[in-house]
């Protein structure tokens, strides 16, 4: 029943986000404006949301039909002994790329927070490290040079990194 609730509050996340992201201001030279991208998350809440509450729903439907003891879910089974921590690794993230981007940029922080996540979901290291530098690469390269967005270079190797520019 957590996950229909979770899933309900998902889904007007997901409507509060639209409706304040319609309000911003448009740029008449633009086919897309800055409503864009939050729209988008919205839109992406309101899909999950609705997901993770109709599961939740047949799967209650299913569990009362059979009335059978079942087995652990194998997420539940996936999550470390420590729950606490899988709770606080999402803002731990956040704030170790708000404070470490502007050092180590951008880039490189990316990519040590995906291969930490990944790790801790029990993926194979040297599997975690390929996938985290190839997304942080595409990631970047995405929001740096086709969106022109400017990302964090960082001071530590000031703001070159050799091998890709």
């Amino acid at each position: 029943m957590r996950d229909f609730f979770s899933g309900v509050a998902f889904f007007m996340a997901g409507v509060a986000t639209i409706v304040t992201a319609q309000q911003f201001p448009t740029l008449p030279s633009l086919q897309y404006g800055p409503s864009l991208f939050p729209s988008i998350v919205g839109a992406g809440f309101c899909i999950g949301g609705t997901i993770l509450a109709a599961n939740a729903l047949w799967n209650g439907k299913k569990a009362t039909a059979q009335m059978a003891p079942t087995k652990a879910s194998s997420l539940k089974e996936s999550i470390t002994e420590e729950p606490g921590l899988v709770m606080t690794l999402p803002p731990i993230a956040i704030l170790f790329y708000i404070f470490a981007s502007d050092y180590i940029g951008a880039m490189l922080t990316m990519a040590c927070i995906m291969f930490v996540l990944m790790v801790f979901r029990k993926t194979a290291p040297w599997l975690a490290l390929i996938a985290s530098l190839l997304v942080a690469l595409a990631i970047y390269f995405i929001f740096s040079r086709y969106l022109l967005i400017p990302l964090p270079q960082g001071t530590l190797i000031e703001g070159r990194v050799p091998w890709i520019f």
